[in-house]
C-alpha cells in the first residue's frame, strides 16, 4: 500500500513538472514575425544660428534605443523641404555653407532608426538669414580725427570714413561738456543700447522699436541695436572704449526688414 502511495506522488510530481515547463515556454517564432513600425521621437529644440555664408542648426539629441541618425532639411518657402545632409547618431548641430548672405532658409530634422522608420519634421520656425559680419572696427572722435570717425555698415570694405560722408550711417565722439562718448548719426540712423552682454552672440534678434535717433551713450561691453536709413538692422558690441575712439564688433543684415543677427564670431 505504501507502495503504491509513493507511485502516485511521483506520478502527480512529473504531472506538475511538464504543466509548469509547457507554461514557461516561450515560441521564439514570436519575435522573429515582429515588425518594428515605430518612427523615432520628432527631434526637439531645432534652432538656427546666423552667421556669414553660414547657418548653424542645433537640436536636442534622441534616446530610442535603436536610433540610427538625423536628417537635416532645408527649404527656401517654408513649405517644400529638401533634405541636405544625414548624419549619425550623437550628431546635434550641423552647418549649411551652401546659403548666400542676404537669403532667407527654413530648416527642419528629422530623426530615423535602424528599421528605416523617420519621424515627422521638427516643428519649430527655424529660420535664418546669412549676413556679412566684422570685427574691431576703430572709430576715432570725429573732432580729433574726422577722416576715422565715421562707418557704413552696407559698405565695410571702406573701412572708417569721414564722420561727415554722405554714407556714413553712425560716427564717433566725445561730448567735452559733459564728458560722455556719444555714437552719433546725422542720417536718420536709429539707435539702441541693448544693454551689458559678455558676447556678441547673446543678442541674436534685434528689437523692431523703441529706438532713438541724432545719438546714443556709448557704455563698454554693451550691444547696440541699428536700424539704418535705407531699413536695414546692424548692431554693434563695444569693445574698448577711450576718450578718444571706440573699438567694435559688428553684424549687418543685408535682407531689409530682417532681425535676424545671430553672430558667428569666436569667443
Amino acid at each position: 500500500m505504501l507502495q503504491k502511495i509513493k507511485e502516485l506522488i511521483a506520478q502527480f510530481l512529473c504531472v506538475i513538472l511538464v504543466v509548469t515547463l509547457a507554461g514557461c515556454y516561450i515560441d521564439a517564432d514570436v519575435d522573429n514575425d515582429y515588425i518594428d513600425l515605430e518612427p523615432p521621437a520628432v527631434p526637439r529644440g531645432v534652432r538656427t544660428i546666423t552667421g556669414d555664408e553660414y547657418v548653424r542648426i542645433e537640436w536636442y539629441p534622441n534616446a530610442e534605443f535603436d536610433l540610427e541618425g538625423y536628417t537635416v532639411w532645408r527649404s527656401e518657402d517654408n513649405k517644400d523641404f529638401e533634405s541636405i545632409s544625414d548624419l549619425p547618431v550623437g550628431s546635434t548641430d550641423y552647418v549649411d555653407r551652401d546659403v548666400r548672405n542676404g537669403r532667407t532658409y527654413y530648416y527642419a530634422v528629422t530623426a530615423y532608426d535602424s528599421n528605416g522608420n523617420e519621424s515627422e519634421l521638427s516643428p519649430e520656425n527655424a529660420w535664418d538669414t546669412p549676413r556679412p559680419e566684422g570685427r574691431n572696427i576703430t572709430l576715432d572722435d570725429y573732432q580729433l580725427a574726422p577722416d576715422r570717425s565715421g562707418f557704413d555698415f552696407s559698405h565695410p570694405h571702406k573701412g572708417t570714413i569721414a564722420w561727415d560722408n554722405r554714407t556714413a550711417d553712425v560716427y564717433f565722439g566725445l561730448d567735452t561738456v559733459v564728458n560722455i562718448t556719444y555714437l552719433y548719426s546725422d542720417n536718420e540712423t536709429a539707435m539702441q543700447d541693448l544693454g551689458y552682454h559678455e558676447n556678441f552672440d547673446d543678442v541674436d534678434v534685434v528689437p523692431e522699436f523703441g529706438y532713438t535717433t541724432l545719438f546714443v551713450e556709448l557704455i563698454e561691453g554693451h550691444i547696440y541695436a541699428i536700424y539704418t536709413a535705407d531699413g536695414n538692422f546692424a548692431k554693434i558690441h563695444v569693445r574698448k572704449l577711450f576718450d578718444d575712439a571706440v573699438v567694435f564688433d559688428w553684424a549687418y543684415q543685408t535682407d531689409p526688414e530682417n532681425i535676424q543677427l545671430a553672430p558667428a564670431l569666436p569667443h
